[in-house]
Formats: structure tokens, C-alpha cells, sequence
């Protein structure tokens, strides 16, 4: 049992006891710091601050050991996210001042403001200051924070501040675009102890309000040149930041006012000056880095692309690292550099960005996803944008109404022509013809309309449109180019040369201009066109073949243009070839001509000069079309030596003649009508009326469906003839045809074709019977240029009551050397 008498004397033998232990232990302590201390200031800084993480292992609550890793882990850059967890144990009561302001220095570079702002009303609390105030503002200005900060630095008492404390009270309202505050404060700071830091930000604030003559002279005078040279690089960097936003204000006015030679004379003078500079930029990598920047946003702007993406190396930093508005700058380069993977990725990227996403960022993202056929998520877009985008714009000023904010007509816009780039015509005209009723006094809606209606194969309507404009001024650019574009699709050469002429020296880089300057270099080269069908054939009565085109068959059609000259005129040779197979033998017909052609205002005319490889059957062919408008069209054509059934061209020759209706509503709807009458001279009139109807069905961004209706009457004279010659026959078909453009990059595609029809076919004499044809073809465009066909096929048609079973093949080529 405990004896209670002892209580009080072994109590005061523990006290007297431990006193010399605990004052022994913070010695002991005190000097492995000091040995730390000494190891880092020797420069085995690694070695020391180790020796001081194994101590705080031990005693984490000590205070000074605390505040010595603090600071000499914060002077030598080495204080990271993982010293974060040592702060827990920091009592801000009997934490030493001496390492405080290291503190919040430390949680600012890692960007730790919340935790910094906690700690700076703790220290405050302990020992009021001033000083507290400047840093709380700071910190709160550099977390975006804006109205906190400047509450924070409306609580400074200016005239008790030292001068690094003026300078940082400077730095703070100059990040809270309070540009003259701090050239005010400032220049105190200057005033008060005109040191390094003083003078760096007097500088910046002169920079900050576009006083660069003052800045410079400032430098020169204080021999900061010398002294600081990194400022004279700073303010060379504000100049070409604030030179090259005024260079796109120029451009941006030389537009409107129709003066579109002169829009970029000014961002050009800038350009070649930070082409000259960049050789003396200094080592330091971020002042490389602001240049870069800047020149990135310029060459960019200026549709330099290429140039602009070569620069990202330079600036040492991923891209994702970089500011959004270089990002964007970046995004927009590698659209225009047809590499829309990567600026989608940017794009994305600047939605994240708090307050930063416009309008232009969206529609880039928009066409990013476009170009990569990604028109669902395309679309996705286009209603986050109507749901996000700001729908009015607001005055401050009393009585003013609120207006349609502009980023809200832009979508207007893009939304309209999301129809258009998913194959939806009809809805695109619509949608454009109600945008003009509600919003008569807009030219861009009309432009966009006029764009449509020209897509839908209606240049002469899209050209109407653009009328409404005559007379206003300045003449846009879209609708020059719009009237251009027209030009070209009415073959009004001359016109369509003109507008472009004008363009080229305006609108060099516009992307319409560049096209239209492909299409004229176009006419300046030779082109070849070909196609030809192989086809096999079989019938359960084979002397029904023999009437027909034999159980084995082959045509071909090759002609070699001339570049056009005179503007609308260009010569060409031509060849065509017959041959099929008969249990008789082979019979073939090859004939070679040379002929012109003329191309005029939708007029066009062609005369062909042939005859066989024979040397003989010399003949002539005239052709004529001629489009009234844009819904009607008629051609005639005359053919001395028509193609005839081999069986008979041997001995006779024939005669045709040829009449075509056109109709069009549009290009998902027409008609048309035909007659040919062959005249050949064993006797035989041979008299065809053929009419159509097709109508598009289906349409989407990659699949389109076509039906078209299909009728034909046929008259021979009756004859004892060795080809297929029925008095009377008649034919009724339907065929759907299906599209489906599997690839797409640019100007490449790969498009696949499926065609089905079924009729019927009555001949006189005989019953009705059934038609089928099934095909699958592929079509490539190798190239802006150069496109190639392919496919095969087969049919069965009835013919004097049998049947004939046709496997055939197909082959084209078309391009320009």
C-alpha cells in the first residue's frame, strides 16, 4: 500500500529531477540545429535540411526547428508540396516572427493562398502590422480574388510602409488592373529607397499604363539597362504585346472600311520587328517565354500558321502549360493546318478555364470536331453554346433597352450552317429565310442565305440575294466573295476573274479567295476524263444475244482537254470504243475526233469532228445547253454518225437527234425529259421517249438516299433486221440509290455506292415482265484534282420474252495534270 506521506516529497524530487533534464534536451536540440545551420550554409544544403526533417521527426512541435526548416528550405527552393504536413504543428502564438513572412512565401509559390490568407490573420492577430494587409492583398490578387484584394489594400496605411512594402503594394494593385494606383505607390517606393526591387516595379507600372517613352528613359537615366537588363527586355515584350492589339484594331477597322489591302500592313511591321529581336533575347526563359507567346498570338492572327506551330519548342513548356490565349492562338493554327485532333484538344482545354471560353472558342471546337466528321459531338456543341452563350447585352446607362448581345448573332449563324454541313439543305435556306425576316438589316444573314442557296444549285437565286445589298457601303467581304463564288457557278468567267483579281490584292488570305485561285489555275492545265464497262452475258436462249450486244461486251470512252483559253474556249480529242462478242464472231467500232468546246453564262456548246480508225465514216457531232434559270434546262444535239447496233454498222450508217428537258427545285429534287430519234439508212426509224423523276430521300452527314422514277417508250419501224428492233416497247422503273462517304479528309474521301432497281418491261407481242439491276460501286477523290470510280453490277431484262442475265463491271477516271 501506497504510503500518503510520500506524495509530496517524491513529487518535488521528480520536478527538481526533470528541470535539468528538459534544459540539457533543448540544448542538445539547439546544437544539432546550429550543426544543421552550418552544414547548409557550407552547401551540403541536401545533407542539412535532412539532419533537420530526422530532428522534426523527433520533437515536430518545436517551434524553432520549425521555423528553421521553413525558412532555410524557402531560401534555398526547396520547400515543396510534401513540407506541407510539417505545418500542422506550427503554434501561431509562440511561432518566431523571424520565419513568418517566409511562411506565407512558401505557401504562395506553392499556391497554397487559402492556407497562406489562414496564417497571415493568425501572425495578425499576434502582432498587428500593416504589413499583414499588404500580403493578404497580394495574396487575394494573385488567387484571382479581386474584390477581397483591393478591401485588403484599402486597409493599408500607405505612410508607415518600407519601401519593399510600397513596391509590394504596387505589384498587388497592378495585378488588379489598377494601373495608375500603382505607379502612384510606386513611384513612393522609388522615392523612399530607390533599390532593385523599387525601381523593377516603378518601371512595370509605367508599363502597365503604356507609358513605354517614360519606362525607356527611366532605364536609360538609372542605367537599368546595365543594372537590370531583364527590364529593358520587359518593356520590349509590353511593347509588342500592346503594338500588336492595336495592329489588330487596324485590321479589324481596315474591314470594315472596305480597305482590306491595307488590314494587315500593320501587324507585318510587327512581325518583322520580333523576327529581328528574338535573336537578342537573353537567356532568362521567362522573358523567352513572354515572347514567345506574343509571337505565337501574332503569327497566328496573322494566318501564318505553320511559322506559329514551328515556335512551340521554343517557348521549353508543354503547350497545356501555356496561357489560354496562346492555347487558343495554338488551337487556331493547327485547325487551319488541317490537324483538327490537336486543336480539339486545346479547345477543350480553354473550356475548363474559368471565365475564359467565348464564342470563338466554342465555334472552334465546333469545326475541330467538323473536319474530323464528328458531327454528333458537333452538334452536342451547338446546344451547349445556345444553353451557355450570353442571349442579351445590358447598358448601365437609364432608359437604354437591352439588345441581342453579338456573340449571340455569330451562333445565329453557326447554328444555321450546322444544318448545311449535315447534308440538311432544305433546313439550312429555311432556317437563313427566317433569320433575313426577323433581321432585315443584317448582311451576314443574307450572305449566309445567298451561301446556302448556292450549295442547293440555285447560283442564280443565291446571286437575287445578294442584290438587296446593292448600293450599301462598304461591300462586305463575304459578299464579294459570295458574288464571286456565284460567278464561277454561272461560268461568267470574266466576271468570276474580275471579282477575283480584286480579292487576291484585298482578301489574300481568305480561304474562299485561295480556293477560287485554285479553280482559275485549274482552267490553266489539261484534263483527262475516262470510263468504260465490261459486261458478261448469258440467256436461256442464246440467239437472243446474238440480236443484242453479244455474250461478252466492252465500251470505253477516253477525252484529253486542253487548257482552256480565251477564257471560254478549250479544244479536245476524243475516243470511243465498241466491242462485243458473238457466236459469229467479234464485231468492234473505234472512232477518234477532235473537237472545241465553249462555255458562256450557262451556255454551253461543243462540235466534235470523228471518224473511225478504219479511216472512214467520217461524221460530225453538235451539242447544245443552255440553262434558262436556275429550275430550267434545255439541250439539243445532232450526231451525223450515230453509234448504231454493231450488227449493222458494217453496212449502214445512222443519223440522231436529241431533245432534253431539265427540271430542278433543287439539288434533292428534279426531272427531266427526253427524245432521241435515230434515223439509219437500211430503213429503220427508231424513235425514244425516256422521262425521269428523283427526289432525295434521306440525307445525313454521311448518308444520303436517292429515289428516282424512271419511264421509257420506244418505236422502231418494222424491219427483218439482225438487231434488236421491237415495234413497241415500254419500260417502268424504280431505283434506290444509297451513298455513303465512309472517309473524308479534306479534299480525300471514299464514298460507297449501293443501287437497286426494279420494273417493269413490256414489249409488243409479249407479256410484262420484271426488271432488276443491283450495283456497288467505290468512289474515290484522290485528291483535290484527281478522282477515280469503280464498281460492279447485274441485271436481268427481258428481251423477246427471255431473259437476259448481265454481270458487268465498271471503271472511271477523271483529273487534271
Amino acid at each position: 500500500m501506497i504510503n500518503r506521506t510520500m506524495i509530496i516529497p517524491l513529487s518535488c524530487f521528480t520536478i527538481l529531477i526533470s528541470q535539468p533534464f528538459n534544459t540539457l534536451l533543448a540544448q542538445d536540440i539547439s546544437h544539432e540545429r546550429e550543426q544543421a545551420t552550418s552544414l547548409i550554409y557550407q552547401g551540403k544544403i541536401e545533407d542539412g535540411l535532412e539532419k533537420l526533417k530526422n530532428m522534426l521527426k523527433e520533437n515536430p512541435s518545436d517551434q524553432k526547428l520549425l521555423a528553421d526548416y521553413i525558412v532555410l528550405s524557402y531560401n534555398n527552393a526547396r520547400f515543396s508540396k510534401t513540407d506541407l504536413k510539417y505545418l500542422q504543428q506550427i503554434k501561431p502564438a509562440e511561432f518566431p516572427e523571424y520565419a513568418q513572412i517566409n511562411l506565407i512565401k512558401a505557401l504562395r509559390d506553392q499556391k497554397e493562398f487559402g492556407l497562406a490568407q489562414s496564417y497571415i490573420q493568425q501572425f495578425a492577430k499576434q502582432r498587428p502590422a500593416s504589413y499583414w494587409n499588404v500580403w493578404s492583398g497580394v495574396i487575394y490578387a494573385e488567387s484571382q480574388q479581386k474584390d477581397r484584394a483591393k478591401h485588403a489594400l484599402s486597409l493599408v496605411s500607405i505612410d508607415g510602409l518600407s519601401a519593399d512594402y510600397l513596391s509590394l503594394t504596387a505589384y498587388a494593385y497592378r495585378l488588379l488592373e489598377m494601373p495608375v494606383e500603382s505607379l502612384a505607390i510606386a513611384k513612393r517606393a522609388v522615392q523612399a529607397n530607390a533599390n532593385n526591387e523599387s525601381h523593377s516595379q516603378y518601371v512595370l507600372a509605367l508599363l502597365a499604363n503604356s507609358d513605354y517613352f517614360t519606362a525607356d528613359q527611366y532605364i536609360k537615366n538609372q542605367r537599368l539597362d546595365i543594372n537590370q537588363p531583364q527590364l529593358k527586355h520587359v518593356l520590349k515584350l509590353n511593347e509588342f504585346s500592346q503594338y500588336t492589339q492595336q495592329a489588330i484594331q487596324y485590321y479589324q477597322v481596315a474591314h470594315q472600311q472596305d480597305r482590306g489591302y491595307q488590314a494587315n500592313l500593320k501587324l507585318d511591321e510587327i512581325l518583322q520587328e520580333m523576327r529581328a529581336y528574338e535573336t537578342q533575347l537573353p537567356d532568362d526563359i521567362d522573358i523567352r517565354r513572354r515572347f514567345y507567346y506574343n509571337y505565337i498570338y501574332a503569327l497566328s492572327f496573322r494566318n501564318l500558321s505553320s511559322e506559329a506551330l514551328l515556335q512551340i519548342p521554343k517557348a521549353e513548356q508543354p503547350v497545356k502549360a501555356m496561357p489560354p490565349y496562346v492555347r487558343q492562338a495554338l488551337a487556331a493554327a493547327y485547325l487551319r493546318e488541317r490537324q483538327p485532333k490537336q486543336a480539339e484538344s486545346l479547345y477543350t482545354s480553354l473550356l475548363s478555364e474559368k471565365n475564359y471560353a467565348d464564342y470563338e472558342v466554342y465555334e472552334g471546337l465546333y469545326y475541330s470536331l467538323v473536319e474530323q466528321e464528328k458531327f454528333r459531338e458537333a452538334n452536342d456543341i451547338i446546344n451547349l453554346m445556345d444553353q451557355v452563350l450570353p442571349t442579351y447585352q445590358y447598358s448601365n446607362a437609364k432608359g437604354v433597352d437591352r439588345t441581342t448581345h453579338s456573340n449571340r448573332y455569330e451562333f445565329y449563324n453557326l447554328k444555321g450552317l450546322n444544318y448545311a454541313y449535315r447534308n440538311e439543305l432544305d433546313k439550312a435556306e429555311h432556317y437563313f429565310e427566317n433569320l433575313v425576316d426577323h433581321a432585315p438589316n443584317h448582311a451576314v444573314y443574307y450572305n449566309n442565305l445567298a451561301q446556302v442557296q448556292r450549295w442547293r444549285e440555285k447560283p442564280q437565286q443565291s446571286e437575287h440575294t445578294l442584290t438587296q445589298w446593292n448600293g450599301v457601303e462598304p461591300v462586305t467581304q463575304f459578299t464579294r466573295i459570295n458574288h464571286m463564288q456565284n460567278a464561277q457557278a454561272l461560268s461568267d468567267i470574266q466576271e468570276w476573274r474580275k471579282t477575283y483579281t480584286f480579292l487576291a490584292e484585298h482578301e489574300p488570305d481568305d480561304t474562299g479567295v485561295i480556293e477560287s485561285s485554285k479553280f482559275l489555275g485549274d482552267r490553266d492545265r489539261a484534263t483527262i476524263q475516262h470510263s468504260s464497262s465490261f459486261s458478261k452475258s448469258e440467256a436461256d436462249n442464246p440467239d437472243i444475244l446474238g440480236r443484242l450486244q453479244g455474250s461478252r461486251e466492252v465500251e470505253s470512252w477516253t477525252r484529253l482537254n486542253s487548257p482552256w483559253f480565251a477564257d471560254n474556249f478549250r479544244g479536245f480529242v476524243d475516243h470511243r470504243y465498241r466491242w462485243a462478242k458473238y457466236d459469229f464472231g467479234k464485231l468492234d467500232d473505234q472512232r477518234i475526233g477532235v473537237g472545241a468546246e465553249w462555255l458562256s453564262k450557262r451556255k454551253h456548246a461543243t462540235l466534235l469532228v470523228s471518224q473511225t480508225t478504219d479511216g472512214d465514216r467520217l461524221g460530225a457531232q453538235l451539242g447544245w445547253s443552255h440553262w434558262l434559270n436556275d429550275h430550267w434546262n434545255y439541250m439539243l444535239d445532232y450526231n451525223s454518225q450515230a453509234a448504231i447496233p454493231l450488227q449493222a454498222q458494217d453496212e449502214f450508217d445512222g443519223k440522231s437527234y436529241l431533245v432534253n428537258l431539265n427540271w430542278q427545285a433543287h439539288e434533292s429534287r428534279k426531272a427531266g425529259l427526253s427524245y432521241v430519234y435515230t434515223d439509219i439508212n437500211d430503213g429503220n426509224l427508231r424513235q425514244e421517249l425516256s422521262a425521269y423523276f428523283k427526289q432525295q430521300i434521306f440525307q445525313g452527314p454521311k448518308h444520303q438516299t436517292v429515289a428516282t422514277l424512271s419511264g421509257y417508250y420506244g418505236k422502231n419501224d418494222v424491219l427483218d433486221v439482225s438487231y434488236f428492233n421491237p415495234e413497241h416497247s415500254n419500260s417502268f422503273e424504280l431505283n434506290i440509290e444509297h451513298n455513303w462517304l465512309t472517309w473524308r479528309h479534306y479534299e480525300r474521301n471514299f464514298n460507297q455506292k449501293l443501287s437497286a432497281t426494279i420494273g417493269a418491261y413490256n414489249q409488243k407481242n409479249y407479256s410484262t415482265e420484271p426488271i432488276y439491276n443491283l450495283s456497288y460501286q467505290h468512289e474515290w477523290q484522290l485528291s483535290r484534282t484527281w478522282k477515280m470510280d469503280y464498281g460492279i453490277g447485274y441485271s436481268v431484262h427481258p428481251y423477246d420474252g427471255n431473259d437476259e442475265e448481265k454481270l458487268y463491271a465498271v471503271f472511271g477516271f477523271e483529273g487534271r495534270f
